[in-house]
């Protein structure tokens, strides 16, 4: 039986010089369906439009900070560390699927890259920049399967398709948030405190961004493998 091949982006050791990955998203790609592949950072160009030609989905997996040129700010103190690399890399590969309109599933790093990338922008710590001190917590502490914060969807919002709901419990793992929503997403879902937890693309095949980590949830909420399960649909 055929399966959906995804790519999904590395995470990167700066100290190591040595990429690595969280089983835990490739396990959410398997059990939905998919065969996970793990991608190199390179930064060719003809070698990324072949990358982005052998592969039906791409997973964009969390990691490091964005650099904060991309969204034509500079770094501030508080911004955590960013890989230019990774950053690179990443802008081209995402050119490069939106060109050819494959499905995109964007998880915390990847949520805030595909932001940035298409015009929008970032706080670079939200509890600095937004002065927010209490009400949702974003930075949770192990365990990371067990939800923290509410977060209210969008009704006819591809989120909403997805998870038939409203209201959510999350998990929560960023100091970074959306500040300003990119002119080409919709957004899907919003934490108790304002915070932007899911953007998307109304005029692609698929393209779906979310905050927080489904693929620590998804073995014990349903609705989470719901995420995974639509991605792996919507690569054939």
């Amino acid at each position: 039986m055929k399966k959906p091949i995804i790519g999904v982006t590395a995470l990167f050791d700066d100290e190591k010089n040595s990429i690595w990955m969280l089983p835990s998203y490739l396990d959410a790609i398997t059990d939905a369906g998919g065969v996970p592949v793990i991608l190199p950072i390179i930064d060719n160009e003809e070698d990324i439009k072949i990358l982005v030609n052998k592969f039906d989905g791409f997973l964009l997996a969390g990691g490091q900070d964005i650099n904060p040129e991309i969204y034509n700010e500079n770094k501030s103190t508080h911004c955590g560390d960013v890989n230019i690399a990774r950053d690179t890399m990443e802008k081209a590969l995402l050119n490069e699927i939106l060109n050819v309109d494959k499905p995109i599933l964007a998880i915390c790093r990847g949520f805030q890259l595909l932001n940035s990338y298409l015009g929008g922008s970032l706080y670079q710590d939200i509890k600095i920049d937004r002065n927010n001190n209490k009400d949702s917590v974003h930075r949770q502490e192990k365990p990371y399967n067990k939800p923290t914060h509410k977060v209210m969807i969008k009704k006819h919002s591809l989120l909403f398709d997805i998870m038939k709901k409203e209201e959510i419990m999350v998990n929560s793992m960023h100091h970074q948030a959306i500040k300003k929503v990119s002119p080409k997403v919709s957004d899907a879902a919003i934490s108790e405190d304002g915070v932007i937890e899911s953007i998307y693309m109304k005029d692609r095949r698929f393209v779906l961004g979310i905050q927080w980590h489904p693929e620590h949830l998804y073995k014990d909420y349903p609705e989470q493998f719901n995420i995974f399960k639509e991605f792996i649909s919507r690569c054939y």
